[in-house]
């Protein structure tokens, strides 16, 4: 367990350092940043110098910031001032404070089947985790960091196969210029990405700090880049630039003007993928067809045609195959086809210095080719590489950058390299389904009124499943979501702080998947 102390204001890095240096046990260290959202900075020459430029680079003021790992046995959550008060939502244990302590206010109100069940498991956690793509991947590497041991089974023969298989993808986060639910959880999770890469693959051999610049390409973007481009205090993550600065950005002509974010970056997911698994607390096992899945009283059980897997918890990272597998293909998913596209690198197009987006998306260089793209096709499960997506694919290229589609349709021979097809899970309302799981039969039964009012009172604790979680339904943002849901999943199974705020969490439970079928009558 960890100890958490806090401060009702952002400490200086001197007094970090000494209380790092008289605490060495595990411990959470909870700032409240300033009114002002100014982050202040420190001198080159103070050993806390790295860690902080680390921290500062991409924290944000609109909703928490967790931070895993800031020195040996210590994490942060930095709270910007007005959320301060709702520490209660994060933290349920004892707090001891290193200034005056606050008021804090209870915790956030929950629905019945939105509270989440008792823990009822002692000891260390020994994880069942059903999929290796991003999100698999970062379940097994939080759980696995904080002491779990994880077995990952995986049904290709390789990690990161299917939707997490894309050559490069970008991180940044498409935010709205309102706090919506979506926005809160990008803006959080785009920085413990950000952070993580920088752990993880501090080399950057297989993805690029380069910075992504989303371009005004329709009205409607214009005007919610000129929203946020306003938002002063978010001036270090992105900025506005004219036509003619992000020629000079991109280093190739650019007609359009758009939004710079900063710290953005592109990344091969599959090496990130495999660095999450690396971790000597993981197992992973491919070629694992699922076939049966159940509790026995104690434990969970997965079967495979060929071996049998048990643990204490179970966690579902199935993506796309959800409805595919047992127990989680109760809970309904949306399914979008999406393939891009690869071309060979050339003398004008190595010039490409930053990662463009709009309606499509080009990355610059890697391994002396770009990747570009991509399609959306809802409702269409096949994975097949078809050649009138590669197209489209170009034809979006023109439109993004004309110069690049040019430059690179001049060697380019159709067909003659073939990128990435793969099918990525949505939910009805775009949020990852995300937490602990119910008895989908139970909870049909419980809370079978609803059909005939919403709002109708019902008093029954949510049947759980035991110990039962998925993280799926990430959608094409998978980069920026999926590691800091794992940290949330983690943090539930192995009772530690919470990182994401009680609004979020509550609204990618995915109980509210049942309980909208029953609001709905629906059965499927």
């Amino acid at each position: 367990m960890q100890t958490v102390y806090a401060w009702n204001t952002l400490p200086d890095a001197d007094e970090i350092s000494r209380f790092l240096t008289q605490h060495r046990e595990s411990k959470l260290l909870v700032f409240r940043l300033p009114e002002n959202r100014i982050f202040p900075s420190i001198s080159s020459e103070h050993s806390l110098f790295s860690s902080w430029q680390h921290v500062s680079r991409c924290v944000q003021f609109d909703t928490a910031n967790f931070i895993r790992d800031f020195a040996a046995q210590t994490d942060l959550l930095l709270l910007p001032f007005h959320l301060m008060p709702q520490l209660r939502d994060y933290v349920a244990s004892n707090i001891y404070w290193q200034t005056s302590p606050i008021d804090l206010a209870e915790p956030t109100p929950s629905k019945i089947w939105q509270k989440l069940p008792e823990h009822t498991f002692s000891g260390s956690p020994n994880v069942l985790v059903i999929g290796a793509g991003i999100a698999g991947a970062a379940c097994a590497f939080e759980l696995a960091t904080r002491g779990a041991k994880v077995c990952v089974l995986e049904a290709c023969t390789n990690v990161a196969n299917r939707g997490s298989g894309n050559q490069q993808g970008l991180l940044y986060a498409k935010i709205s210029a309102h706090l919506t639910t979506q926005t809160e959880l990008l803006l959080a999770g785009y920085g413990y990405t950000r952070r993580l890469l920088e752990k993880l693959l501090p080399e950057q051999t297989t993805w690029q700090a380069c910075g992504v610049l989303h371009l005004n390409h329709n009205a409607n973007e214009t005007q919610r880049n000129a929203q946020l481009a306003i938002q002063t205090h978010h001036a270090h993550l992105y900025r506005a630039v004219n036509a003619q600065e992000a020629s000079e950005i991109a280093g190739i002509a650019c007609t359009q003007s758009g939004l710079f974010w900063q710290q953005g970056a592109w990344i091969n997911p599959k090496s990130v993928v495999q660095k999450l698994l690396q971790h000597p607390n993981i197992q992973v096992f491919c070629q694992q067809n699922i076939t049966n899945i159940y509790h026995d009283g104690t434990k969970w059980h997965a079967q495979s045609s060929t071996q049998h897997f048990s643990g204490s918890h179970i966690v579902f990272c199935t993506g796309a195959d959800s409805d595919k597998i047992p127990i989680i293909r109760d809970f309904p998913i949306q399914k979008i086809r999406g393939q891009t596209s690869i071309a060979h690198a050339n003398s004008k197009s190595y010039s490409l210095k930053t990662a463009l987006s709009g309606a499509s998306y080009i990355s610059p260089a890697w391994q002396n080719q770009h990747c570009f793209g991509a399609t959306f096709i809802n409702n269409d499960a096949q994975s097949d590489w078809r050649e009138q997506d590669n197209q489209e694919n170009w034809q979006q290229l023109a439109t993004l950058n004309p110069t690049l589609y040019q430059a690179l349709k001049q060697n380019a021979l159709s067909g003659s390299l073939k990128g990435h097809a793969a099918i990525r899970c949505d939910s009805h309302d775009h949020l990852p389904i995300v937490g602990a799981l119910g008895d989908v039969f139970a909870m049909k039964t419980v809370y079978a009124k609803y059909a005939l009012d919403k709002n109708y009172r019902i008093k029954t604790p949510c049947p759980y499943l035991p110990n039962a979680y998925a993280s799926i339904a990430h959608g094409s943002r998978g980069l920026a979501t999926a590691p800091i849901c794992a940290a949330q999943i983690a943090a539930e199974i192995c009772q530690t702080p919470f990182v994401l705020s009680a609004n979020v969490r509550q609204a990618l439970l995915p109980n509210r998947l049942i309980i909208r079928q029953i609001v709905r009558q629906k059965s499927e």
